[in-house]
């Protein structure tokens, strides 16, 4: 198993678990004591994790700015992410105008969009999506300037909010860092600014999340949820903050 889907593996479980000994989580991935030490000593000097007598631990999502690397982040939850992706992606109609928002669930929907094979047109602010919805001979893709953000596949800076403004599309697909029953959040405002843009952008917006992103809340919070015409994720979501949700003006679609 690569690296990353180790790393990844490791913080699915944390999620669930909270704690794992060295011991459990190198059964999990299949590694060495020793290797699945410097795996929990990486994502601690990243912030994700934090050691404990024996073992290490999850830190807590509330209030954080910390993003796991596109290549771990990726693999997170990702058999959920495609799932989300392929439904999301059946919204797309013929000679739509979409946006795609950057992260690694809006490439899901990328990925599915792709294979559908329709005629539609596709903004984005990722040019790892932008390279992949390219590879249609139908998909007319649209990147907006800006700066990208170190380490990433992120176009950020105000050429790119200023550009994304003026837009006016059908169907935008939004990620977040963090949801709660507040609304959704990023980890810089950076980051919030433009995905407000983009909400206001569109005619129908989607926030696609999958469900370890529930509930948290990141640095920005850039849209309440009944700011989006639909919130879809998987079926790991709590039962209780679901029927709460959909106790409120909220479309929810909690994908099995």
């Amino acid at each position: 198993m690569l690296p990353a889907k180790r790393q990844a593996k490791i913080i699915e479980h944390l999620r669930k678990e909270r704690f794992g000994s060295l011991p459990d989580l190198a059964d999990l991935v299949d590694v060495s004591v020793s290797t699945v030490r410097r795996d929990v000593d990486l994502l601690c000097e990243q912030g994700h994790l934090y050691r404990t007598h024996g073992g290490a631990a999850l830190r807590d999502k509330e209030g954080t700015t910390i993003e796991p690397m596109p290549e771990i982040s990726s693999e997170i939850a990702r058999a959920a992410k495609e799932r989300i992706g392929r439904n999301a992606a059946a919204m797309i109609e013929p000679g739509h105008r979409v946006i795609f928002d950057s992260g690694s669930t809006t490439m899901e929907v990328a990925r599915a969009a792709l294979e559908r094979g329709i005629a539609f047109t596709a903004i984005t602010n990722d040019v790892a999506i932008a390279a992949v919805l390219a590879r249609s001979s139908v998909v007319e893709v649209h990147v907006p300037g800006g700066q990208l953000r170190p380490r990433s596949a992120t176009l950020l800076g105000s050429v790119c909010l200023k550009a994304l403004a003026r837009l006016n599309v059908d169907l935008a697909f939004v990620g977040a860092h963090a949801v709660s029953a507040e609304g959704a959040s990023e980890t810089s405002t950076e980051h919030g600014a433009i995905k407000r843009v983009i909400l206001e952008a569109a005619d129908r917006s989607v926030l696609v999340v999958d469900s370890g992103k529930f509930p948290g809340r990141s640095l920005c919070l850039f849209a309440g949820l009944e700011d989006f015409s639909l919130i879809l994720t998987d079926d790991g979501l709590d039962a209780d903050l679901a029927a709460a949700l959909e106790g409120r003006a909220i479309q929810l679609d909690v994908l099995s």
